[in-house]
């Protein structure tokens, strides 16, 4: 029974070390090439030696270490402010539509209306807390320059 239990657990564990590979760190990163040009982004499916392998959109993309000039952690700050606007002008608009009351005394407004202006005034409040949450981003910029020792201190920084 012991030798089965020994069998099982090291069959079981023989893909801990087959490969030196980080996988599945979840981090979202924008990598740039020596001039600056941004070459890929996604969230890091594994990092190997030589290679950066990237996933977004259901696609797969690897970028070679010696063709990476930056790697920046996070998305870009315009993300924030977009995704803020956006938030808050569907928030708005739903809110402006359900109290609309084409019947009211004073302030009478339809539904299209009440759409309208709370997509407008929802997209600008959104859209100022999101440049707001930029100060609190705490995005981090590796330079690699395709240099070896770089990419070690880089997949370190990840891992933790």
């Amino acid at each position: 029974m012991k030798n089965l239990i020994f069998a099982i657990t090291l069959i079981l564990s023989i893909n801990v070390c087959a490969q030196n590979e980080i996988e599945n760190t979840n981090v979202f990163v924008r990598v740039y090439d020596f001039q600056g040009k941004k070459i890929g982004k996604g969230k890091i499916l594994s990092i190997s030696e030589t290679s950066l392998q990237l996933y977004r959109k259901g696609e797969s993309v690897k970028v070679m270490v010696n063709g990476i000039g930056s790697i920046k952690t996070k998305h870009s700050a315009g993300n924030n402010v977009l995704v803020g606007a956006a938030t808050g002008a569907t928030t708005m608009a739903i809110l402006g539509a359900a109290t609309a009351d084409p019947d009211a005394w004073i302030f009478a407004y339809t539904a299209g209306e009440g759409a309208a202006v709370g997509a407008l005034l929802g997209g600008t409040a959104g859209a100022v807390s999101g440049g707001i949450s930029i100060l609190f981003k705490n995005s981090k910029s590796y330079d690699i320059n395709g240099d070896m020792e770089k990419w070690k201190a880089f997949k370190e920084m990840i891992i933790k």
